[in-house]
This record gives C-alpha cells, structure tokens and sequence, in this order.
C-alpha cells in the first residue's frame, strides 16, 4: 500500500537515539555518524521535529537534542503528521483529481476503509513501542551512549551451579 515516508523513518531512527526528557542532550552530529542520516537533513529534521513540539533542541555547549515528550506518548501518527503533514490523507489511492466523496473513483470506499485501519495503528504504536525493532546503527549509538536496555537473559538472577562429586 502506501509506506510512510522515508523522512518518518529517519525521524523514527533519531527519536529513538533521544534520552526521555529531561534526560542528557545529544548532538545530531552524533546522531547523523551512528545511523547513516546525512547530517544536514538531519539537521533539518531536528528543526521541524522541534516546532512540532516532538523534540526539545538546545544550543550551545550544553546544547543537543531530548524528546520532549516521554516515548511511549509519542505515536506514529504524532511522527507522520509532523514530518509529511495530513494532506496525504484526503488524496485519491489512484491520484485522479476529480475523485471525491461525491464522485468517487472504483477505489475510493476501498481507501477510506483502509485509511481508517492505519490511522487506528498510527495512533496504537508509539516511539517507545518501536524499541523492540532491530536498528544496528540504533542499538549501536544507545550502547555506546549507555542507554542500551539489557537483554532479557542478563535481567535473570545467575544461577549457582551445582557439581557433583
């Protein structure tokens, strides 16, 4: 069907490289060399996340970037709206212009029906839930910052072995 852009992705990846709020600011250079975003579209991303009210964006020598809200209330659909806006919504599948609710192209129910489903999804999925996708340029930058959640097995409680004589 239709995937989100390839700028929501890139927004995905870098939100995923932010400390909660409140949290200790990284710098989009940082960013940009573990995940492969070139660092002026970046850059720019940044600036656009952060008039949504998505980042918090300082300068500066402490300067850097945090979310701005905690991850698990940041949605899909609070990422795509920011980065690709609504208007993609309201367009015909099919791209003809004349198609409306008055005059609707063969596959306009089709669309609005599944538009409404990925919408649903959009607004279930948050930043926080995207963590447990596998990123090596993600999981890299966030190990080598510290940030790096510990596999389940390392949260088990070793176990004594017992020999036998």
């Amino acid at each position: 069907m239709l995937p989100l852009s390839q700028t929501t992705g890139y927004a995905v990846r870098a939100m995923q490289c932010l400390q909660e709020p409140g949290g200790h600011p990284v710098l989009v250079e940082e960013i940009a060399e573990y995940t492969g975003i070139p660092h002026s579209y970046l850059s720019k991303l940044v600036h656009k996340l952060a008039k949504k009210g998505l980042v918090v964006a300082r300068r500066g020598h402490h300067g850097g970037v945090v979310l701005a809200r905690p991850a698990a209330e940041i949605t899909l659909e609070d990422l795509s709206e920011a980065i690709d806006g609504v208007a993609w919504r309201k367009r015909c599948l099919i791209g003809l212009l004349g198609c409306s609710d008055a005059n609707p192209c063969v596959l306009h129910e089709f669309w609005h029906e599944t538009l409404n489903q990925v919408l649903v999804r959009l607004r279930s999925v948050t930043l926080a839930d995207l963590a447990q996708n596998h990123d090596a340029g993600v999981e890299r930058f966030r190990e080598s910052h510290g940030l790096a959640e510990p596999a389940a097995h390392e949260l088990e409680p070793e176990r004594e072995l017992v020999g036998h004589s």
